[in-house]
């Protein structure tokens, strides 16, 4: 009896020190200036960008692309819009307090360290204390609207060819693609999202023909198929229009199984 209640005293207390470990951290928002929002644990700032871990990934933003920071979510006020509109780089606290300066630095661990210039000198906050950061906002006011990815993830299903994803993309931006699953592509071979190059045929005339049969793929309205894949790295999109997902086969009727992918916009 006394090791079963230390047992289930250790489960309680991993349980929280994993609880403790997934709420330590510090969850932002980047508002690109083509109007992206990417959103995803922020973990640095250096000179290579601002890094995210997005999906288990991560991704930098050059600094030039980013337009503000937001730990805390909404609508800038009619004193803050004026400001960053008259050019204005601005600190916004949780208390609601606006204090004027340069963002210089993130970095450090949970709670973030954020190193700002502001006209009485240098100052330290931590992402604690911080709302949003403005850095060169004004164009915020004229960013276009993005379409929101649609919630969850998209569904292949292994028998289809292609499946419409509900979002639209612009030529230019990236979009980062993380999938799962495994399908039958025939009676007696299986392929996960990178294919199978053990049954791929050089005679065939797959839809992408430099990729193995059963990877993932894409298209951009009825635009040439792209190989997509296993690549972690976030893809430019080569047009607009509506993007469809597909399976890099030629026959389709005896397939089964699916593919589960979600879609990450990371700008441009």
């Amino acid at each position: 009896m006394m090791k079963r209640i230390l047992a289930v005293c250790g489960l309680g207390l991993v349980t929280v020190l994993t609880a403790q470990a997934v709420n330590a951290q510090d969850v932002a928002t980047l508002v690109l200036r083509d109007g992206q929002r990417p959103s995803g644990q922020l973990l640095d700032l250096s000179a290579g960008g601002y890094t995210l871990r997005v999906n288990d990934r991560d991704v930098t933003f050059p600094a030039n692309e980013v337009a503000a920071v937001e730990f805390s979510g909404g609508a800038p006020t009619p004193e803050v819009r004026a400001r960053i509109d008259a050019g204005e780089s601005l600190i916004v606290l949780r208390t609601g307090q606006i204090i004027g300066g340069r963002l210089v630095d993130i970095g450090g661990t949970h709670p973030l360290r954020i190193t700002v210039d502001t006209p009485n000198g240098q100052r330290d906050f931590t992402s604690n204390d911080v709302a949003q950061i403005y850095l060169d906002a004004p164009t915020l006011a004229t960013a276009p609207a993005v379409a929101s990815m649609p919630a969850g993830a998209i569904v292949l299903q292994g028998n289809q060819p292609w499946t419409n994803s509900g979002i639209s993309v612009r030529k230019g931006e990236r979009i980062a693609f993380s999938a799962t699953g495994d399908i039958m592509i025939a009676a007696n071979a299986s392929s996960g999202i990178g294919g199978s190059p053990a049954v791929t045929s050089p005679t065939i005339r797959y839809p992408v023909f430099n990729s193995p049969v059963g990877a993932l793929i894409a298209r951009i309205g009825n635009g040439v198929p792209l190989a997509i894949g296993a690549n972690p790295q976030p893809i430019t999109m080569p047009a607009t229009g509506q993007l469809f997902l597909g399976i890099n086969d030629d026959h389709f009727e005896d397939n089964s199984g699916t593919y589960t992918v979600t879609l990450t916009r990371l700008g441009r």
